[in-house]
């Protein structure tokens, strides 16, 4: 007999920067014993060719949604049966999801020529999901699959801590708020790449979260990511309503479309959530929200000592801290 997920509730949300012409997308999909939820974020850039076979969108925005459409039909056909995630990865989702590109690439249209610059990518989009599964001791495994620089996060009384590593050549999450790094690994239908994996087991309560870059790459600091977190989970009455207040202050000062998926575990309900984290959002607000606060934008310096303090927890399930 297959574990009981402990699952307390999801939200989820997306939003268009401009509406009507958002890149972004996402998809979960949750059985008694195994989840899966992820964020897929359209290179626009890289993808930002229309065409009349895709109804004039652009290519990043069919990306966005072939690999969200793959992620969630490949995890609804493959688990909970197969168990083995890193199997799954490779064997499973990786290839089907460069299939799904494959299949709706767009049409050549003949007597015209291809001018490709090396920035050119057909179908590009990024890719963060977790594939949580329950385990024998009541403990819950997560799998962080990423492809560029969409992040998994997990969320409990320590604080926030970073699962996946950018794809980037910025990787350190304080140096990436202020330096543009360069996708290195997307998914596209026309270039090589892969798909990273990260798992940790992690005890209840918790939650696990897989965000665009449009959720966290427009605070000064990656503390303030999780103060805004906090700070709108606490002002909440239900989940309906924190999936609202959350999606609607990230939209305030987001210059980017934004998606996030999040999911609670071990929690009796809401209430219970929110009591468990008044003590962490007073240690982060006196600690770190507080000082950021009160600094004036250009100055630099003392964010980066206090990120000094803040990354040892932030970074707790990274390979020695590292990244």
């Amino acid at each position: 007999m297959l574990n009981q997920l402990p699952l307390t509730f999801l939200l989820s949300f997306c939003r268009d920067k401009i509406p009507g012409k958002g890149e972004d997308s996402f998809c979960y999909s949750f059985c008694d014993s195994a989840g899966m939820l992820g964020v897929f974020d359209g290179c626009g850039g890289a993808g930002a060719r229309t065409h009349a076979y895709y109804s004039g969108k652009t290519e990043a925005y069919m990306a966005s949604r072939l690999c969200a459409g793959a992620f969630y039909d490949l995890f609804r056909m493959h688990y909970p049966e197969q168990q083995d995630t890193a199997a799954f990865v490779r064997d499973v989702l990786q290839p089907g999801t460069l299939e799904q590109l494959s299949r709706f690439q767009p049409p050549k249209v003949p007597g015209t020529i291809q001018i490709r610059g090396s920035m050119v990518r057909t179908l590009p989009s990024t890719a963060a999901a977790a594939i949580v599964q329950a385990q024998d001791d009541g403990s819950v495994k997560v799998g962080a699959i990423w492809a560029g620089d969409s992040r998994v996060y997990i969320l409990d009384g320590r604080g926030l801590a970073q699962l996946t590593v950018d794809d980037a050549t910025v990787t350190d999450p304080m140096l990436n708020i202020y330096e543009d790094g360069i996708l290195k690994n997307i998914f596209c239908s026309d270039r090589a790449m892969h798909l990273n994996y990260r798992e940790v087991v992690v005890k209840p309560p918790f939650m696990v979260l897989a965000a665009s870059d449009g959720c966290y790459g427009y605070v000064t600091t990656p503390m303030e990511f999780e103060g805004l977190l906090l700070r709108t989970l606490l002002a909440s009455k239900n989940v309906a309503h924190w999936e609202q207040i959350l999606a609607d202050a990230i939209g305030s000062f987001a210059g980017d479309d934004h998606a996030m998926c999040l999911a609670a575990f071990g929690y009796e309900g809401f209430d219970e959530l929110k009591y468990s984290f008044n003590e962490r959002t007073m240690h982060l607000w006196n600690t770190y929200i507080q000082p950021v606060e009160n600094l004036p934008a250009e100055q630099r310096e003392p964010r980066f000592a206090l990120w000094e303090m803040y990354k040892h927890d932030y970074l707790r399930y990274l390979k020695d801290g590292q990244i």
